[in-house]
């Protein structure tokens, strides 16, 4: 998943044992000119965006550029971003990305998701979902440093804080197609919050095994995105 402070955690644990989180899709809507070049072009897996109405179309456009930014000699400008995107877009997999704006304090910043595939391989499709308004309200501070030392955000403008919580995700979704063991782990969680399971202790452990890798992705991508500024830490 996301971007955590430790509130945002146990939002996250409240979360799963409510089981209430919902995925429905909304009707596409198509922009035109250069920007069809990050949307789907009759793609059938990898990053999908088939989820998003226009608005989205456009916000998202404003993230895959910076994931997808390259220098003058065509170097990607962000190295361990860029390439767990194209990862996780030939991977063969179905990811959804959604967007949200709500701003619930029970919402963490992002969410990665397995659901049940029903195509005819029958493969899990992964869903992605930022939720703007949460990452638009969190404060870069003290508060929220990791027990790693690490401050989720700081010193980064509004789409970067979308890009590092995507990148976040990404990380997520790229280990679940790529590591058997990490995929048990997930799953394993998702049955406890699938049977309404009280194991609160049990629960966090299995979080904490499963953002470990997601998190150290994350240093390295904000690392990327703050490269050349002053942090504000």
């Amino acid at each position: 998943m996301t971007i955590r402070s430790n509130l945002w955690q146990v939002a996250m644990v409240l979360a799963i044992l409510m089981n209430s989180f919902t995925a429905g899709a909304q009707e596409p809507e198509r922009l035109g000119g250069q920007s069809n070049a990050f949307m789907n072009h009759g793609k059938v897996t990898g990053v999908l965006t088939d989820r998003l109405n226009k608005s989205q179309l456009r916000i998202w456009e404003s993230i895959v550029g910076i994931v997808l930014a390259k220098d003058k000699e065509g170097r990607a400008t962000h190295p361990k971003l860029y390439g767990l995107y194209q990862q996780a877009d030939a991977s063969g997999h179905e990811i959804y990305i959604e967007l949200s704006t709500e701003r619930s304090t029970l919402r963490a910043a992002g969410w990665c998701r397995i659901e049940p595939g029903t195509g005819s391989t029958q493969k899990d499709v992964v869903l992605i979902q930022l939720n703007l308004g949460m990452i638009d309200r969190a404060i870069a501070s003290e508060v929220s440093r990791r027990a790693d030392g690490f401050i989720p955000l700081a010193g980064l403008a509004k789409r970067e804080r979308y890009v590092e919580v995507f990148g976040h995700e990404l990380a997520h979704a790229v280990r679940l197609f790529t590591n058997s063991d990490y995929r048990g782990l997930y799953l394993e969680r998702l049955a406890l919050a699938d049977i309404g399971s009280k194991e609160i202790q049990v629960i966090g452990r299995l979080t904490s095994l499963i953002e470990k890798p997601a998190e150290a992705a994350e240093i390295e991508i904000w690392r990327e995105l703050t490269a050349g500024l002053e942090p504000k830490l």
